[in-house]
């Protein structure tokens, strides 16, 4: 590593979650940027997202972590295909990030009911459920931020535990964004119990879990191959009884902001059980299986250079 990375990321610990001048210096160049462009037309803003987010393919590790993934997601599809859909993918990667800095912080919610589509079944369910405290699990998938946005203009109350950036002035202008969405963000310190609370007092729990998991994880197939996943959806469900819903939102195929929702009934409400080993790993497990699916239908809208499968299982 460079003397001036290792310089950056001392600082970056030193000054880890705290206001100060060295951390305000630090996140200046990208909200001046993000500030920048919220002086740009939307489908400006996605477009130079969409271009931004390309550049994660000249990224050779991201590159073939990319492409080691889609070959397990797809394998019958050819070496070219899979290279089509991973640049796409990149590319969808900017256009969240300009979602979420820019498009949110710069438009009241109500401006989305008009761009979000709700499937016909997804509006029964969203009637349903409304105020009876559910639980909504979603991958990296289309726009996490819209599917917040729209749960939050339907009435169910969304809330969704969150690691915030290290940097103090970048997490409260994330945080701020995610507010204007009127979803309510919970830490990470003491988020079972928040979480618990807030299904108790009738609203939902907005899940995305498709990530590599570090603090106790269980070890559940992600397309063919075991990969460490958070096991708090189905310790919650397992606990509660609550229902599970997965939701994804995906961008229309149009360049600018338009989005469809879908919303699925994955398990219906339960008397409480017991959250042993055995039954979290069996329930985990039967969610990946959904979301799979859901990602299978729009493979150039998921986030495939995250590394998965870096936690791998204890040694027998």
């Amino acid at each position: 590593m460079s003397r001036p990375e290792t310089w950056r990321r001392r600082l970056r610990r030193r000054w880890k979650n705290r206001p100060g001048l060295v951390p305000w210096l630090l996140a200046a160049p990208q909200r001046l940027f993000f500030r920048l462009l919220r002086l740009l037309p939307d489908r400006a803003v996605l477009a130079v997202g969409d271009r931004l987010g390309r550049l994660a393919w000249l990224v050779p590790r991201r590159r073939e972590l990319g492409r080691r993934h889609l070959a397990r997601a797809l394998p019958c599809r050819t070496a070219g295909e899979r290279d089509r859909i991973l640049r796409r993918s990149c590319g969808h990667l900017g256009r969240a990030a300009a979602e979420a800095m820019v498009l949110w912080p710069k438009h009241e919610p109500e401006w989305f009911r008009g761009r979000i589509a709700v499937a016909p079944q997804a509006r029964e369910l969203l009637a349903a459920w409304r105020g009876r405290g559910a639980i909504v699990i979603q991958a990296h998938l289309g726009s996490i931020e819209a599917t917040s946005t729209l749960l939050a203009l339907e009435g169910l109350r969304p809330a969704t535990p969150m690691r915030l950036p290290r940097n103090h002035y970048l997490a409260r202008d994330l945080l701020r964004a995610r507010n204007r969405g009127a979803a309510e963000v919970l830490p990470r310190q003491g988020a079972v119990k928040r979480m618990l609370r807030h299904l108790g007092g009738g609203g939902s729990l907005v899940l995305t879990f498709d990530q590599n998991a570090h603090h106790k994880p269980v070890f559940v197939p992600w397309f063919g191959h075991p990969a460490a996943t958070e096991r708090t959806p189905a310790a919650l469900a397992l606990r509660t009884g609550a229902p599970v819903l997965a939701a994804w939102t995906v961008r229309r195929p149009t360049g600018g902001a338009a989005w469809d929702f879908h919303l699925a009934l994955v398990r219906d409400r339960q008397p409480p059980a017991t959250a042993d080993e055995a039954a979290v790993t069996r329930l985990t497990a039967s969610f990946h299986r959904v979301l799979e699916e859901i990602v299978l239908r729009h493979p150039e809208q998921y986030l495939w250079i995250h590394d998965r499968y870096r936690s791998r299982p204890p040694s027998p």
